[in-house]
């Protein structure tokens, strides 16, 4: 999947030349171009046409799921760098779907499943799909499923079925389009959750096949991290996407990069943590509003972000020993318990004034509003003596930081005041909070 080195390029051409599909190819023509074994290629043909067969007969939604399924295995196989390595994963995916969709339905989008050690996502319009992130995370934390599968050494073993050897890494593809990439496509942050998962399989187990694997991922990892300011590194969620920089994806391989330096003694991996805690570091401002953690720049985190987060920084604090991280993965702990704290304007509005409007329209006011955290956002008009003012309530959805919203008051003169509550993402509530008063006269 990774060129490691420069050929001449008359050699370059000519091996280019060899591996190229032919336009139009068939799935069997290009299985057997990349020099797939008779007995799998026949297998894989066979597994195609029962999802085919399958589709027709079952229609809705499954017949959907597998037409997918089937559409980007296709289009995988006429890649130039389809490689019989690659077809065994695709076409696990293929089989998957066709012996759970035969007889359950297809499950709703985002449900994960766990087949044969493997973990599949449900996604829309796109079938089952291998979720190697979500594979591995389940081996990282384990739950009672992992050790009734015989624990996280099995569960590890079962899943290195879905990496794909590439010279010293083993990478992890995704089989599916997604935000606009073709397959197969990958993520640092799976690789790094793989490599974390490697290492804790090593730890209970001592097999030194599981830290070989764990290196693999990690050097993944970095293949796929990017150089940022002042020569730091940053692991991207999505390798296709390196400008939207995801905090948790990121950390997962700092992590992991701080483990394999600790396990290996290893410079490269003592470096790329050395490199990626600094970059780390650097941005953290730009991933706090104060209230709340954000997911990306300018997005806030979901409460399971927010939780996984929080763990993280003070993970990345107990190994670099700066309290810079653990203070603000404290804080991220106690955002998801306390209320939202919201601010009206510095200053009173001035006084709106009936003359200056039309017959029967009610003057409206542009309320400057702060939040430390997104939250469900109810504004009220009262009375000066806190009675409700005729004026329905106000409903917003609205993120951490400030706006304005507009506010509607009664076509009569007097003092208004109005009156804030909000609902954070966690369920943490505040009511009652005078954001400013006004007069209509």
């Amino acid at each position: 999947m990774r060129l490691r080195a420069l050929l001449p390029l008359a050699v370059a051409c000519a091996l280019a030349l060899a591996a190229a599909p032919a336009q139009g190819a068939t799935l069997a023509q290009n299985l057997t171009r990349v020099g797939v074994a008779p007995a799998d290629r026949s297998e894989y043909l066979a597994t195609v046409a029962e999802a085919r067969r399958l589709a027709k007969r079952l229609g809705g939604s499954r017949q959907t799921a597998l037409s997918a399924v089937v559409a980007s295995a296709t289009r995988i196989a006429n890649r130039p760098d389809f490689s019989p390595d690659l077809a065994r994963i695709v076409f696990r995916e293929v089989g998957a779907n066709v012996g759970y969709l035969e007889s359950n339905a297809l499950p709703g989008s985002g449900t994960r499943i766990r087949l044969d050690g493997v973990v599949y996502e449900s996604y829309t319009g796109q079938g089952l799909r291998i979720q190697p992130l979500g594979t591995f995370f389940a081996i990282l934390e384990p739950g009672r499923q992992i050790a009734d599968e015989g624990g996280v050494a099995a569960a590890f073993d079962a899943a290195l079925v879905i990496a794909l050897a590439d010279g010293d890494t083993y990478d992890l593809p995704y089989l599916f389009p997604y935000d606009g990439a073709s397959p197969p496509w990958e993520s640092a942050m799976a690789e790094g959750v793989a490599a974390r998962a490697g290492l804790s399989a090593w730890d209970r187990q001592g097999d030194d096949r599981h830290l070989d694997a764990a290196i693999r991922f990690g050097n993944a990892a970095i293949a796929d991290a990017i150089t940022v300011e002042g020569n730091g590194l940053w692991f991207p969620l999505y390798v296709f996407k390196p400008g939207f920089r995801v905090l948790n994806g990121h950390l997962e391989g700092v992590l992991a990069m701080g483990d394999l330096a600790d396990a290996t003694g290893d410079d490269g991996f003592a470096d790329a943590f050395a490199r990626s805690v600094a970059a780390t570091k650097a941005v953290l401002p730009k991933y706090d509003a104060g209230g709340w953690g954000r997911y990306a720049p300018g997005q806030d985190a979901p409460v399971k972000y927010m939780t996984l987060m929080a763990s993280q920084l003070k993970d990345l604090g107990a190994m670099t020993g700066d309290q810079t991280f653990t203070a603000l993965g404290d804080r991220f702990t106690r955002d998801l318990k306390t209320p939202p704290v919201l601010t009206g304007p510095a200053k009173a509005p001035k006084p709106l004034r009936l003359a200056k409007l039309k017959p029967g329209v009610k003057p409206t006011l542009k309320l400057l509003v702060r939040r430390d955290k997104p939250v469900s956002l109810v504004l009220r008009v009262q009375t000066r003596k806190g009675r409700p003012a005729g004026i329905g309530p106000i409903t917003r959805s609205v993120s951490s930081g400030s706006g304005r919203i507009t506010v509607t008051l009664p076509r009569k003169r007097g003092t208004y005041r109005i009156v804030a509550s909000a609902t954070d993402w966690a369920g943490n509530k505040v009511e009652g909070v005078v954001l400013t008063t006004v007069r209509v006269r």
